[in-house]
């Protein structure tokens, strides 16, 4: 059980801006599937998560790397990290 929590943390802890990136886009999908099967209060929240998955996975990687994952990410971040 100690083995399966440290992999995880140590996958969390490498991973992490990668995943929560990646977690942000499939709610998006998951998002506009809802949505179009008229779920739009699902839509609207997984739309909702979807943009707080990934905006703490870009935060996350720009401040770990010391540069951002892309130019679109860089513009809109940039407001963010000056603070």
């Amino acid at each position: 059980m100690l083995g399966l929590l440290t992999t995880a943390a140590w996958l969390g802890w490498r991973f992490g801006p990668t995943l929560l990136r990646l977690a942000g886009w499939c709610s998006w999908w998951v998002a506009w599937a809802c949505g179009s099967q008229g779920g739009y209060a699902y839509a609207a929240a997984l739309g909702f998560l979807g943009v707080v998955a990934w905006g703490a996975g870009t935060l996350w990687y720009a401040r770990r790397r010391g540069r951002w994952p892309s130019p679109q990410s860089a513009r809109l971040f940039a407001r963010l990290r000056r603070r």
